[in-house]
């Protein structure tokens, strides 16, 4: 039986996020994109530290420095701050500040932000952000980070709030909806486990699996036939971390064998396809290592690095 990534998978993906770290510091969105995505750069952090890519890491939390706006918010790829893209950007701070210590100071001022723009301490969440466009239930991923934050610091009020926001996002109509789009559904999913309330997930969770293909994927959203290739990566951290091993590992060989050249993965798969369905995604490498990190520690197999030396160089680190 061939053992997990023979074929060298991972580290393909690794050196996806190597190569598309722009000159100019961050992680580019996706293929062809010239903008490099502060909330994505911040949650690939405490990816690429479980394979001890350490300066790379750094150099991303040097880059989050550099671009952090003086409140302590974070901006999305239209130049506007974000709460969701700043609590991505802390995941990131926080985790690495045990190699990089400079990053506490940004970790400090981010985690301040979400706490002023929490209202009613975080009993009415962080109010109405997307109008529609996106679940508001995906800002439970905000959350972990602010917890972690609330313990690095000493600061019991973070804890508070985001208690406060676990109880406001978890009950609104759009949280946990199966029929959402997996990418969406998945950032609160994940949340809910992480937050020690796998109990709201478990539900979405056990539906997408009766939905599950015989080639392991799941469709992208109720009413379509095509796959959106981030969310399904979701979906296999999620089983995995809920004990659905075989659902996660049936979905890992989809992704596997949807990996192209370069390590990436295009946004969606199948016909008619839209989200993405021309375009390598950040975030689907993010999440696809992710994935194989747990896939990996099932199997009893401990991570290690997977690129080349110059990459793991500190001598670019400013």
């Amino acid at each position: 039986m061939k053992s997990i990534d023979s074929d060298g998978r991972v580290a393909r993906a690794l050196n996806w996020v190597a190569q598309n770290e722009l000159p100019g510091g961050g992680i580019r969105a996706y293929s062809r994109s010239q903008l490099a995505y502060p909330e994505v750069t911040g949650y690939l952090i405490p990816t690429l530290l479980r394979y001890r890519a350490n300066a790379i890491a750094c150099r991303l939390a040097e880059w989050l420095i550099r671009v952090q706006i003086p409140d302590g918010s974070f901006a999305g790829l239209d130049g506007s701050p974000y709460v969701f893209d700043t609590a991505q950007a802390l995941r990131g701070l926080v985790a690495v500040s045990r190699v990089f210590p400079r990053s506490l100071g940004a970790a400090r001022q981010a985690a301040e932000y979400l706490c002023s723009q929490a209202l009613e301490r975080g009993k009415e969440g962080f109010g109405r952000r997307y109008h529609g466009r996106i679940p508001e239930s995906i800002h439970l991923y905000a959350l972990p980070p602010l917890r972690e934050a609330a313990r690095l610091f000493g600061k019991p009020e973070y804890d508070q709030i985001a208690n406060n926001c676990v109880q406001y996002y978890s009950v609104l109509p759009d949280a946990f909806q199966p029929e959402s789009l997996t990418h969406y559904l998945c950032y609160a999913l994940e949340a809910a486990i992480d937050l020690g309330r796998a109990d709201l997930a478990n539900p979405a969770l056990s539906a997408l699996r009766a939905a599950q293909q015989d080639g392991g994927s799941v469709r992208g959203r109720a009413g379509v036939s095509w796959i959106c290739t981030p969310g399904l990566a979701q979906l296999a951290v999620c089983w995995y971390k809920t004990g659905a091993q075989e659902s996660a590992n049936r979905a890992m060989c989809w992704l596997d064998s949807h990996q192209r050249r370069s390590g990436g993965f295009r946004g969606s798969h199948g016909l008619s396809a839209t989200y993405f369905a021309r375009e390598e995604l950040s975030w689907a490498v993010k999440f696809y290592l992710d994935a194989c990190t747990l896939r990996r520690r099932n199997a009893g197999i401990l991570t290690t690095s997977y690129l080349r030396p110059a990459e793991l160089s500190l001598g670019n680190l400013a």
